[in-house]
């Protein structure tokens, strides 16, 4: 939906909007004082908002708010292994849309691509615009994380699993959260089927070799389709 949009906090019963955000409410959307529109801010909520205010930023009043249909679904953790820029773009868009609570980002052995603090920024920017069109109330945090650290980042987690193209292990029903580990266009090393495995659960996607922005949205939709 394009009249939705994202803030960040809200004060007094009043939401004030980045410069950024405003822009898009009073420039692409021609948004006027006294129209009403739709906010969210990851709280689990979907905001009625009057605009009282238009400046650089954007200053609306709170009319009412809904708990989101699609707030606290399952908390979902993906482990995604750097792509390149159109994969990994491609990627983020389809997790947000799946209802995806987070993605960490890590350096593979057979990693290409690389990423710093601005691309990061964008990706973070490019899940709240998913957000808006699927219509969440929360946003996918995007985050980069050191392979080494994902062992103990996984250690409350109890349903954790890594697709491995050699695998036969056919995915099966479990309950709760889960997490799930996604290597890069070369697959994983040795070292890396060796450490995944003293963690988590090894899963086959079929028997063809699927790209990678393919494999974790394709991963996450199974795993949905049989969690309880």
């Amino acid at each position: 939906m394009d009249d939705r949009f994202y803030f960040e906090s809200e004060n007094n019963n009043k939401v004030i909007f980045s410069a950024g955000e405003s822009q898009h409410i009073v420039k692409v959307r021609r948004k006027q004082v006294g129209d009403e529109i739709l906010g969210f801010n990851g709280d689990g909520f979907d905001y009625k908002l009057k605009i009282e205010e238009i400046g650089k930023q954007v200053r609306a009043n709170i009319i009412s708010k809904t708990k989101n249909r699609a707030y606290g679904e399952k908390k979902i953790v993906v482990y995604l292994a750097m792509l390149k820029n159109e994969a990994l773009q491609t990627a983020i868009d389809n997790l947000a849309e799946l209802n995806v609570s987070e993605v960490k980002l890590f350096k593979a052995d057979f990693s290409i691509a690389n990423l710093d603090n601005k691309k990061l920024e964008k990706l973070n920017l490019q899940s709240i615009q998913a957000s808006k069109q699927c219509e969440r109330a929360d946003v996918m945090r995007v985050s980069i994380i050191d392979k080494n650290a994902i062992k103990i980042d996984l250690k409350n987690f109890s349903n954790c699993f890594f697709a491995y193209e050699n695998s036969n292990e056919k995915i099966k029903s479990f309950a709760g959260d889960f997490s799930l580990i996604i290597g890069p266009e070369g697959g994983f090393s040795p070292d890396e089927v060796k450490y995944f495995s003293s963690f988590a659960t090894e899963i086959s996607l079929g028997k063809t070799i699927l790209r990678a922005e393919v494999a974790v949205v394709s991963s996450v939709s199974a795993l949905k389709a049989v969690s309880l």
